[in-house]
């Protein structure tokens, strides 16, 4: 084959190099392809020209592949070192994938001699093989915690289910909120059990919310109808006090609307010290009207 054809095919390989996508594999096998050497007397003009487009292409490519891939044991330091990074982080799922494209990387970042790249792959290993053992100690460990933390979880609805039997809505309330506050506290159980837990926990919950709405809307019927009762004692109460007879029968039955107040209980925080203000007002001024009087 004519040498003229040797540099051809050199520039063709060289302009199809400097197309590939990967420019760092391309650089390498670049940095492999050996121009002819030509005596420096039988090299012509045109050989020039052939020799300047080929190094011309190389450094396109060279500068292409950027200066991180042109030094192969700088490549693999800097390999290492983010290899390390990832090992520093603990991200374990992310680490991974990173750790995978660290090794496609290395492979091709080229080779220097055996002793050096020997010497820097088991520097880089030892890395990669840490970062492992980390992350295959802290899965091993994490089944622990689930396992810690499932049995918290299910403790926490079993005391949630107890809230159930605490007659008092207001103390029931406050267990209920403590009750999630120590949940938020907890840590994961694992994908797998996490979910039904807290379906487990929320529907306990949601129980106690049915019941305490049920006894606040039972309660809102039970003190519209005291304060109903009540402002019929008040209006009895001013009756008596209109009319002011002051027999012993009408003294006895102003004395049983007292007791008759205590029977029907508190009317609610919104409407009994009213009512109680202008109940007990009219039956001291009734005695006081007594007193006057008689």
């Amino acid at each position: 084959m004519e040498k003229n054809d040797i540099k051809e095919q050199l520039i063709a390989k060289m302009e199809e190099l400097l197309g590939e996508e990967d420019a760092a594999s391309a650089f390498l096998t670049a940095k492999n392809l050996r121009w002819p050497r030509v005596r420096e007397e039988e090299e012509s003009y045109a050989d020039q020209e052939l020799k300047a487009k080929f190094d011309k292409l190389f450094d396109q490519l060279k500068e292409k592949a950027g200066d991180v891939y042109v030094n192969t044991e700088e490549r693999k330091t800097q390999l290492i070192e983010q290899a390390k990074e990832i090992l520093a982080k603990n991200n374990f799922k992310k680490g991974t994938e990173q750790m995978k494209q660290l090794l496609e990387d290395w492979k091709h970042a080229g080779r220097i001699n055996k002793e050096r790249d020997d010497e820097l792959w088991n520097e880089f290993a030892a890395v990669r093989s840490e970062f492992f053992e980390k992350k295959n100690e802290y899965f091993a460990n994490l089944k622990e915690t689930f396992a810690a933390n499932k049995a918290a979880k299910e403790d926490l609805i079993a005391k949630a289910k107890e809230v159930a039997g605490i007659e008092n809505i207001k103390e029931a309330g406050n267990r209920s909120n403590e009750l999630m506050e120590e949940w938020k506290k907890v840590g994961s159980a694992g994908r797998r059990d996490d979910d039904d837990l807290w379906q487990q926990f929320l529907a306990e919950r949601k129980a106690f919310f049915a019941r305490r709405d049920a006894y606040y809307d039972e309660m809102k019927e039970t003190y519209a109808k005291r304060v109903e009762a009540k402002k019929e004692l008040i209006a009895q109460a001013k009756i008596f006090l209109a009319r002011s007879e002051f027999t012993d029968d009408e003294v006895d039955s102003i004395k049983e609307l007292r007791a008759k107040w205590k029977e029907v209980g508190n009317a609610g925080r919104e409407h009994e010290n009213e009512l109680w203000e202008e109940f007990n007002g009219i039956v001291n001024k009734y005695f006081e009207n007594m007193r006057y009087y008689k």
